[in-house]
């Protein structure tokens, strides 16, 4: 079903970071301590950029099967623009969704989904106007920051304020919302990229981490790809029907 695997590969994979900072608590020698922490790190942010490559792919390989299913549909220009390899048109069996999700996977190979810009680039075109993520004219967010997964560190905004606001004073809320959500992630991202790329050396002095870092790290990542999950189960059923698709094309992508 829509998007199964590559939540039920987050969650295992987000798994096996939290068994790393469980090891890591039982370890006694300090430097091998930290650093099973920052392998734990690195795996948690990658578990976050592997969903979200493969959420890319599966819509776009159902996205391209529902169109081979109900041919009379035309694609939005950004579908029809992109460049595909030319085993589509050799393959025996062009309506495989192995075959589509391995080109997928292939248009985003060479890239990661490090930043809130990337995500929104990437799904926002299935979205509806009004519904597209972390932008403040869409509803997203409001839904995120009023739900019980809410979180100061991530918005480092008052809840019960920015609820009790209206009009152009709840706008002014939503984007420094939106602006903090992108710095925490920032942050976390640049972290694996710094203990990936020098050891966790940015300026040649070590970085200190600890379990409650990473404990919180783990946690938000979570609540990210949980809360995009939610939101792109509920949109891409909708972006297919209002490009035409009828129900048995949904019912054949699994949409």
């Amino acid at each position: 079903m829509l998007l199964d695997t590559p939540i039920c590969h987050f969650h295992e994979d987000i798994n096996r970071a939290q068994n790393l900072l469980i090891h890591a608590q039982q370890i006694s020698n300090d430097v091998l301590k930290d650093d099973v922490l920052r392998a734990a790190c690195m795996l948690a942010v990658g578990s976050l950029d592997a969903f979200f490559c493969d959420a890319y792919a599966d819509l776009l390989s159902r996205t391209y099967r529902a169109k081979i299913h109900q041919p009379e549909i035309e694609l939005t220009s950004k579908m029809k623009n992109l460049k595909l390899p030319a085993i589509i048109f050799l393959e025996k069996n062009p309506n495989s969704g192995w075959l589509w999700r391995n080109v997928a996977n292939d248009l985003v190979e060479k890239d990661n989904v490090l930043s809130i810009n990337k995500i929104k680039t990437l799904f926002n075109h299935y979205f509806r106007k009004d519904h597209k993520l972390f932008v403040d004219t869409g509803t997203s967010i409001d839904r995120w920051i009023n739900s019980n997964n809410y979180r100061q560190r991530i918005f480092r905004i008052d809840k019960k304020l920015y609820k009790d606001s209206v009009g152009k004073t709840k706008n002014v809320i939503k984007q420094e919302a939106l602006k903090h959500l992108e710095e925490r992630f920032s942050k976390i991202f640049q972290r694996r990229h710094d203990c990936i790329h020098n050891c966790d050396r940015p300026k040649y002095t070590l970085n200190r981490i600890s379990k409650t870092y990473l404990e919180k790290v783990i946690e938000d990542i979570t609540l990210l790809v949980n809360f995009c999950y939610d939101e792109l189960k509920n949109e891409f059923p909708l972006y297919l029907k209002q490009c035409g698709f009828n129900k048995s094309t949904l019912n054949f992508v699994g949409a």
